[in-house]
């Protein structure tokens, strides 16, 4: 099974190369990708470098992020011949992002690591949100930077404020809770839990595009968004109270 882990995420680390090659990167969009992802994972391995499995879960987080980014674009050009394609964002994505980021941690937490509690679980789900964020962020510098016409200094910036204020960590709060689950044994209960806060996450701004007119999508998307800034603040502080409630000294082994 441990073979099958390395595999996978060779696979899907060569799929979102080849995502990246096909990306419209000017040097602007390119150097803001990497930034933002350096600063992103950095942090992250320093604030949970205590937890086993977080560089594995930043890796497949990352790898499959080119592999979803495609998946959804392909399902939305079909849509796009119905005239649904604003199903795109708040449909099946929410569905493939979930299940191939919880697939790395099932892999993680059961061919790399031994988790100790519930926390390594969620750790893993957090780190690996993470990585997703940094590939997926990466798709979106690209393409909002080569589609504002007034330059690329206006796009990349515009881009860069967007992110954040959407929350860079939804991902790692989507991915906790189904980790979470996994460490429960209700994966599926848990799983569908997070497909339901990412669809929500996802409907308002679909839905503006389908009534251009219309304010009330935005006014909910804003509300959505400050509640989900609330869960990721509440969370992080909780998941840091359990973790020095239960310090564990060194990391657990890994499989052989």
């Amino acid at each position: 099974m441990k073979y099958l882990y390395y595999l996978l995420t060779l696979g899907a680390l060569g799929v979102t190369i080849v995502h990246y090659t096909r990306e419209p990167f000017l040097p602007a969009s390119a150097l803001t990708a990497v930034v933002f992802a350096a600063v992103l994972v950095s942090l992250t391995l320093f604030f949970l470098r205590r937890c086993p499995g977080i560089a594995h879960g930043v890796v497949w987080g990352f790898a499959v992020s080119g592999l979803a980014v495609e998946l959804n674009t392909n399902m939305t050009h079909l849509l796009a011949r119905s005239g649904l394609e604003w199903l795109g964002a708040a449909g099946y994505a929410p569905f493939n992002e979930e299940v191939v980021k919880f697939l790395g941690v099932i892999l993680i937490c059961t061919c790399v690591i031994r988790p100790r509690s519930w926390l390594d679980y969620v750790f893993v789900g957090v780190a690996v949100g993470i990585g997703f964020t940094a590939g997926e962020d990466a798709t979106a510098f690209a393409r909002m930077t080569a589609d504002n016409l007034d330059s690329d200094s206006a796009g990349v910036i515009a881009a860069v404020v967007i992110r954040l204020v959407s929350n860079p960590l939804s991902h790692s709060l989507f991915t906790g809770l189904s980790a979470y689950g996994l460490s429960q044994k209700q994966p599926v209960r848990w799983l569908s839990a997070a497909i339901a806060v990412h669809v929500t996450n996802n409907l308002f701004p679909s839905l503006s595009t389908a009534f251009d007119d219309a304010i009330w999508p935005v006014l909910a998307g804003m509300v959505v968004v400050l509640a989900e800034w609330v869960a990721t603040i509440w969370g992080t502080i909780a998941l840091r109270k359990k973790a020095a409630a239960h310090p564990t000294p060194s990391p657990a082994p890994a499989h052989a």
